[in-house]
């Protein structure tokens, strides 16, 4: 197990409660590292809502596939405020996995972890029949699955009993897994 310190904001965003932070364009998200993001939870210390949308995760990255005591860890970060993350385009690359387990060891009024496996909009609503989810192509519904499977096999062992896990994948009634 890696420890690892991030560098810590004092406070920049002292009455922030909500942060929605978009990654997108053509540059490369393969070597973005998600567990840096923990920053912006120690410079807001009354963060309630974090969202991550990441635009379409390509089926190229390298998947985070091993034994979790590799995975990195930062020192006693507590994040007392933080009740609500959902993660868009949720994917097992490693430091995305880091991320979510971060949240789940030391936001401690954590209620909710969203992880949707699918990229943004990809969902009907699913109560209006003529209605159908935008065009999925089978590599986003390979991915989705093994998306799934990641947060079953590194992440779900990690969840409180007080916390809500939504695991969302592909439509169900648009795309079988």
């Amino acid at each position: 197990m890696q420890i690892t310190n991030a560098p810590v904001a004092s406070s920049k965003f002292r009455h922030l409660k909500i942060l929605n932070i978009y990654l997108a364009g053509v540059h490369s998200h393969r070597d973005y590292d998600y567990l840096s993001l923990v920053s912006f939870f120690d410079a807001s210390p009354l963060l309630e809502k974090f969202f991550l949308l990441v635009s379409q995760v390509q089926s190229k990255y390298d998947w985070f596939e091993g034994d979790p005591s590799s995975l990195r860890q930062m020192s006693a970060h507590r994040h007392r405020n933080l009740k609500r993350v959902k993660i868009s385009s949720f994917c097992p690359q490693k430091s995305m996995v880091e991320l979510a387990r971060h949240v789940l060891e030391n936001a401690t009024s954590l209620e909710c972890l969203t992880l949707d496996t699918t990229p943004i909009s990809y969902r009907c609503s699913g109560d209006i029949l003529d209605r159908k989810c935008p065009p999925l192509d089978t590599a986003c519904i390979r991915d989705a699955h093994k998306s799934y499977l990641a947060v079953r096999t590194y992440i779900e062992g990690k969840v409180n009993s007080t916390v809500k896990l939504n695991l969302l994948g592909p439509c169900s009634r648009c795309y079988a897994l």
